[in-house]
């Protein structure tokens, strides 16, 4: 890009200030497949920060005629590659930043990729990069990537989903063609007869709706970490400046004839250059308006580069919400259902006043990206379809009357570029129409949980619900003294030990509201304080997560609560015999249940590999959550051993005996017979589910 290469140039003149930007766009790519690789946040930072100092210290050999990014890649992939060579399995308990567990999913799947198989797959989808590109960067042929990469999806997915032919018929596509229909990899006509059958078949759609969901939470999971705010800093004071370059003595002739050369080309350029359109538009805009605020016009506020164009076609906005709208076009092709940009890149979008200072703002994720759009479900509004995300100030009352929105993508469509916006906005002409209400509303579960509604904001573009979910005095006290029972307590454990609540939006018509996702929500929540929850003005199906389009009115709504979780201290050993068995009796006692009886049976998976299926079954005695234990499998040498889970949760309404613990176990790299192992848990993960209408809270005032 341009502006990268400017920025190598004032460096090497001696200004290594100039790399920090460089940085800021690079480093949590690169830190999200580090990490996984090596399985400590501490580690992984080093060997980033390592990898930009080798980069810097090579500059001077940057080319213009190649792509920045691919020229740093090239420099910083190859030091992180040697260095995680011969990385093992890692842990995801030890490096995940927030619990989620789908995420921690996710995640494990991640993990049991093979070491360099998961480096590429990291690679792939954290940089966006094509299996070509990753062929330059890792000096390794095209075909052995594309080759791995669909070896390491397909073992991806093979955790992660599930397909039941049972529940389809005999005219149901199998999953490896329905993959291939989501992965575009079908002839025209295939597509088409595919197509016709999915129309028709509920089935098959909602296997391409488990493999969305699948591709989102990779994607979200693997842009997640990021590194702290001093990184930049710190790498910043280990580096040397440049000396600076002493440019060669030009006589006052030669400058002057320099000067009217440029400006000639300036003002051919004025008339041909594509990319001075938008200034042209803001200044007829300026001459016809006499202003460039909050007034627009096609093409004023876009960007191209890459063949690949994006962009906002209005922001509309109240004292909660600025809704930007946007488009972007691929050679004047409008992209359909556009998302894919580096939207929580540090200073993608920036809100910045007169005088150049900045203002926190928060982002949303694109709110097409929330649900799904069922086929063939047209709608009669154009409004339903535009693609749009949502910014929020951090404190809306503390805004400028004038200030402009500032947008620096540099990936769009799987492309790296340069696509940077700025939109002028009047705030001092948005209308405050908010309507607060005050709830004051508290609400007890099972005795340990409080769930406390304090506010509702209803606005012009959606609404915002302030609301805390906090253990009860009582409990907390019990769980900090069961981890104090050991010294070798995880401290993720103390970390996690709050009560989350999953709250859900109905309007009147008892349709669920969309919410509004931002950045700083898909990290870790902050334990103990006041949540804020907005919500945009899209209804949707709950059970399909399908879009149903947008309301005509803001509220009045009710809050469901549908679940709440927490995680509980739970430390439990138990010294399972693999010799084979059925339904061997237990009696063993485990809070609130009794473990009634234990089965082993063994299995050959091919020459040489042996596993072990384990399931225990057991009574449920008290409580009323459903309850899901962390458990590992230990061997008698104390090694960790492969575990794939059948079964592993506690129904809240069971009733005599179920399936608590049903796992495949792999003794893989282990030379000796083993004849016991340790099933072992330090966590257990509670939730309360709730029918929809059981627990639900008016957020008005009643008239």
């Amino acid at each position: 890009m341009i502006e990268e290469t400017v920025k190598v140039k004032s460096i090497l003149d001696g200004n290594k200030d100039a790399y920090d930007s460089i940085i800021e766009r690079y480093k949590n790519r690169l830190y999200g497949v580090t990490l996984r690789m090596v399985g400590s946040e501490g580690e992984a930072e080093r060997l980033v920060e390592n990898s930009f100092i080798a980069a810097y210290e090579r500059l001077a050999q940057y080319e213009e005629k190649e792509f920045f990014s691919d020229w740093l890649y090239r420099q910083t992939l190859t030091l992180i590659k040697s260095e995680v060579a011969s990385s093992r399995k890692t842990t995801p308990e030890d490096y995940i930043q927030f619990y989620n567990p789908r995420f921690l999913e996710i995640e494990e799947a991640i993990a049991n990729l093979e070491s360099n198989n998961r480096f590429e797959f990291l690679l792939h989808h954290a940089l966006a990069e094509t299996p070509e590109k990753l062929a330059v960067f890792l000096d390794e042929q095209v075909e052995d990537i594309k080759g791995r990469y669909q070896q390491s999806l397909k073992a991806i997915r093979g955790r992660l989903l599930e397909f039941d032919a049972e529940t389809g018929n005999e005219e149901c596509l199998s999953f490896e063609e329905l993959i291939q229909y989501f992965d575009e990899d079908l002839k025209e006509e295939e597509k088409e007869e595919f197509e016709d059958h999915l129309e028709f078949c509920p089935s098959c759609r909602e296997v391409l709706i488990s493999l969305k969901a699948e591709k989102r939470g990779l994607e979200d999971v693997i842009h997640s970490p990021k590194l702290e705010e001093d990184f930049n800093r710190r790498v910043l004071n280990k580096l040397t400046p440049y000396a600076k370059k002493v440019p060669k003595h030009r006589t006052w002739k030669y400058q002057l004839g320099v000067i009217g050369i440029m400006a000639a080309v300036f003002m051919i350029g004025a008339i041909v250059v594509p990319n001075l359109k938008p200034l042209a538009n803001k200044v007829a805009t300026y001459i016809e308006y006499g202003t460039i605020y909050n007034v627009w016009t096609e093409g004023t506020y876009k960007a191209t580069d890459e063949d690949v164009s994006f962009e906002v076609t209005s922001v509309d906005i109240d004292p909660l919400h600025m809704v930007v709208y946007y488009e972007a076009k691929r050679k004047d092709q409008i992209i359909p259902n556009f998302m894919d940009f580096d939207i929580y890149e540090l200073n993608a979008v920036e809100l910045i006043d007169e005088k150049g200072k900045k203002y926190p703002i928060e982002v949303s994720q694109p709110l097409g990206s929330m649900f799904y759009t069922p086929q063939g479900n047209e709608t009669d509004q154009e409004e339903d379809e535009r693609q749009s995300f949502v910014i929020k100030a951090v404190e809306e009352d503390k805004l400028p009357d004038k200030f402009v929105l500032k947008f620096n993508f540099s990936r769009m469509h799987g492309i790296p570029g340069n696509w940077d916006l700025e939109v002028p906005i009047r705030y001092d002409k948005v209308e405050d129409n908010l309507k607060v209400v005050e709830l004051n509303e508290i609400k007890e579960i099972d005795g340990k949980i409080e769930v406390e509604f304090l506010k509702m904001i209803y606005g012009k573009h959606g609404s915002r619900l302030t609301y805390h979910v906090r253990l009860k005095e009582e409990e907390k006290r019990r769980l900090e003294n069961l981890l104090k029972e050991t010294k070798d307590a995880d401290p993720v454990l103390e970390r996690y030990q709050n009560a989350y609540a999953d709250i859900q939006l109905l309007n009147q018509e008892g349709q669920y509201m969309v919410p509004l996702y931002f950045h700083s929500q898909m990290m870790e929540w902050t334990p103990g304080e006041l949540i804020t929850q907005d919500y945009s003005l899209y209804h949707y199906d709950y059970e399909k997560y399908e879009n149903l389009g947008k309301t005509s009115a803001n509220g009045p709504y009710f809050a469901d609560v549908r679940n709440i979780h927490y995680n509980e201290p739970s430390f439990v050993s138990l010294s399972l015999p693999l010799e084979e068995a059925e339904n061997k009796p237990l009696n063993i006692e485990l809070e609130g249940l009794t473990l009634k009886d234990l089965t082993v049976r063994h299995k050959e998976n091919g020459d040489e590999d042996k596993s072990y299926q384990i399931l225990i079954n057991a009574v449920k005695n008290k409580g009323k959550s459903e309850k899901q234990f962390n458990w590992n499998v230990v061997g008698e040498n104390g090694e960790y051993l492969e575990l794939h889970y059948m079964g592993n949760h506690i129904p809240p309404d069971i009733e005599g005996e179920f399936e608590l613990f049903n796992a495949e176990i792999f003794p893989r790299g282990i030379q000796n017979e083993i004849e016991k192992v340790t099933l072992k848990a330090e966590g257990a993960y509670n939730v309360y589910m709730f029918d929809e209408g059981e627990l639900r809270i008016p957020l008005f005032e009643e008239e």
